[in-house]
């Protein structure tokens, strides 16, 4: 934690005390979901802007490199979590938050799908007595939780 919170040393920058304890906290349990933590910094960073920012601002308000805030934005984009936005007019280019929470899940959703039906669907050739059984009982675990998260991830769509 001590190691995160040299990271976001950001008493340099605009936002609150209170803010950047938030970017400090919610960064630190993105990372514990593997997320690297520049990306965790710039997606927490990026709730708390009303309005798109550009890699410059990112940048100095978190008191990293530009090309860092770049590889973060594009990461983030790349997953859903963020969104390119361009300036008419300008090559400059903006990133906001994404407008689907749930994008980033959709995947983890069909990987979940995919992995209970391989396991069911082979379960019988491959295992007989007790170890199909926990076979058969991870392919139900991941289509439920499919379900569930499906039900979340996909409602008002």
């Amino acid at each position: 934690m001590q190691y995160i919170q040299k990271m976001l040393n950001l008493s340099n920058s605009g936002l609150s005390a209170e803010q950047c304890r938030f970017i400090d906290d919610f960064s630190a349990l993105l990372v514990q979901w593997n997320m690297p933590i520049t990306a965790a910094r710039v997606y927490a960073y990026l709730q708390l802007m009303a309005d798109p920012v550009s890699l410059d601002e990112m940048a100095a308000e978190l008191d990293i490199s530009k090309s860092n805030a770049c590889s973060a934005a594009k990461l983030l984009e790349s997953h859903g979590n963020a969104r390119r936005v361009t300036e008419r007019g300008t090559r400059r280019i903006l990133y906001t938050i994404g407008d689907d929470p749930g994008a980033p899940l959709r995947k983890h959703v069909e990987l979940l799908e995919k992995m209970s039906g391989m396991i069911r669907a082979r379960s019988r050739s491959i295992a007989t007595g007790g170890l199909r059984k926990r076979l058969e009982a991870l392919a139900d675990f991941d289509h439920d939780l499919k379900e569930a998260m499906a039900k979340v991830i996909y409602r008002g769509r």
